[in-house]
Order: C-alpha cells, then sequence, then structure tokens
C-alpha cells in the first residue's frame, strides 16, 4: 500500500489547489453546510425521525447500512491511519478552510462522509424503489463527496476510496438484508438479541479506536430494540403532523439527553462510551416507541405491515 498511499494524484495536495472553485466566501458556507450533513449529529437527527414518524422498517433498513457502513469505515481508517491533507501544501485560503474542519484525531483513508453517504443515500434510494429519490440522493452523494475535496479535509483518494468501499458495501447490505428476510423466521429470537449484544461488547474490546466503541454501542442497542419493539409493542409511526412533530421533539430531546447527561455521568472510558450509545440505539427504536404507544394520539394508525 505504500505506492499506492504515495502516489501524487490521489494523495498530494496540489490535485487539491486544482479542485478548489475560488467563488468567494458564500460558497464555502455553501460547502460547510452540505459537508455538515455527512456528520453524526444529522444522522441521529433523521434516522431516528423516520422511525418514529414515517416507517419502521424503512428507517431500520437505513440505520443499520448506516452504522454498519461506519463501523467498516472507522475500522478501515484505523487499519491504515493514513494523514490527511497538510496545510502548509494548500493555497492560501485552502489552507484556512483545512484548519478550520479538518478533524484533529481522525485519519483520513477512507474518506467516512463519502462512504457513509453512500451507504445511507444509497439504502434510502434503493429501498424508497423511486427515481426522483434516486436521482436526489446520487446528486447528493456527490456533492458531500466533492466538499471533503473542496474543504481540503481529505485527498482524492481518499473521497475515491469512501466511494468505491461504500458502494460495495452497500451492494453487500442489500444483500444480505434479502437473504436475512428469507431466513428470519427460522432463527431463535432469543439468539439474535443475545448475539446482538455480546458480538458488539466483545468486539469493543478488540478492535481499536473510540469510534468504534461507540458505533458498536449504537448497533447492539439498535438491532435489538428493533427485535423487542417488533415483536412485543407494535408501535405505528404514521400519524397527521401534529403528532408528528411532537414524536420527533421529544425523541430527540431523548437522544440529546442520553448523549449529553449520561456522559456527564459516567466516567470517561470506552465501556462507558459503548453503554451510552447502546442506550441512544436502544431508546430509538424500542423506549422512545414504547413511551408513544403510552399516549394514544401518538401511536398513529394500525402498524404497516408491508414488506
Amino acid at each position: 500500500m505504500e505506492l499506492f498511499f504515495a502516489n501524487q494524484l490521489l494523495f498530494g495536495e496540489e490535485i487539491l489547489n486544482r479542485l478548489h472553485i475560488f467563488a468567494g466566501p458564500w460558497l464555502d458556507t455553501v460547502m460547510a453546510t452540505i459537508t455538515a450533513t455527512g456528520n453524526e449529529i444529522f444522522y441521529l437527527l433523521v434516522i431516528p425521525v423516520l422511525y418514529w414518524c414515517y416507517d419502521k422498517k424503512f428507517a431500520s433498513r437505513i440505520g443499520g447500512a448506516f452504522l454498519t457502513c461506519v463501523l467498516v469505515n472507522e475500522s478501515v481508517k484505523e487499519y491504515f491511519n493514513n494523514p490527511r491533507p497538510d496545510p502548509s501544501r494548500l493555497s492560501d485560503g485552502i489552507s484556512q478552510l483545512n484548519i478550520r474542519y479538518k478533524p484533529k484525531h481522525s485519519p483520513g483513508f477512507p474518506s467516512g462522509h463519502a462512504q457513509n453517504a453512500v451507504a445511507f443515500w444509497g439504502s434510502l434510494a434503493y429501498f424508497a424503489g423511486k427515481r426522483n429519490i434516486t436521482l436526489f440522493s446520487l446528486i447528493f452523494i456527490l456533492l458531500v463527496s466533492y466538499s471533503r475535496l473542496y474543504l481540503a479535509v481529505h485527498f482524492l483518494g481518499d473521497v475515491l476510496g469512501g466511494l468505491v468501499i461504500g458502494c460495495v458495501f452497500l451492494l453487500l447490505y442489500i444483500v444480505s438484508v434479502a437473504w436475512i428476510k428469507k431466513k428470519y423466521a427460522f432463527i431463535n429470537q432469543t439468539a439474535i438479541v443475545i448475539a446482538a449484544f455480546v458480538a458488539p461488547f466483545v468486539l469493543s474490546k478488540i478492535m481499536p479506536g473510540n469510534e468504534v466503541v461507540k458505533t458498536l454501542g449504537a448497533l447492539s442497542g439498535f438491532i435489538i430494540g428493533i427485535i423487542y419493539e417488533n415483536d412485543r409493542i407494535g408501535f405505528s409511526p404514521k400519524n397527521r403532523p401534529i403528532p408528528n412533530i411532537i414524536k420527533a421533539f421529544a425523541g430527540i430531546v431523548g437522544v440529546i439527553a442520553i448523549k449529553a447527561g449520561v456522559k456527564a455521568i459516567l466516567p470517561s472510558v470506552a465501556s462507558a462510551d459503548f453503554f451510552r450509545y447502546w442506550l441512544i440505539g436502544i431508546w430509538i427504536t424500542l423506549i422512545a416507541p414504547l413511551l408513544f404507544t403510552k399516549i394514544s394520539s401518538l401511536n398513529g394508525i394500525p402498524a404497516d405491515t408491508r414488506d
């Protein structure tokens, strides 16, 4: 891989200088806004709202794609540990963007924004099955990817690598979902729940990187919550606008309370981060829906039984 990372076209600052569009501060703001849609907080808002207010199965599939892809991305980053662009080798103006927006402790290859955009928007387009959504998703994936080059926080090779790995992952994920759909009825649910907790927890002790630990926790709680909610609660998300707004607001307040409040209580160790993000995952797919079912006006129409 040394020759690969030594390629100046893929991993050189000069190509970033050439790819940059010098159009003034307004474009800086636009690109920073677009790149923000690839941050954790964006997905922590959108995926739960889809689950609580639109379609559980649809949101579960997209959330599963995103969380699993994040795990893959963080693991690959930790393995290669390749640096990001050096601001001292960038043109004036671009170097300031790099300094302002570049994560301080995250390796560069592959780009998480590019890879996770493929997983999120790609799965959304596939499971929605609508041409206009597919077109929008494709455009947005490209915009998010270019925003990372514009802000000079990734090399061209980082972004291309993220797109390729994201596409391979998405294909494998779609195949896996189809397989699970056929085999799920024959699998013991208790065994799935135990595996969904034990496997991520053990992996969190083995795999390097604090972000990996958080993702494993969120994925574990997310999956366990889906299983129990589907089997024992039967929450129906579709509702009128006002109840949906109430659900979204109350649910997001819960996510923020767990993310910030539990962090203030627990010690700063990996196991605590695993538990905190596990709580966020199970809050989204089980606890919040359970609370919503206790208020008849928030429970919506009868549960959707479509595939």
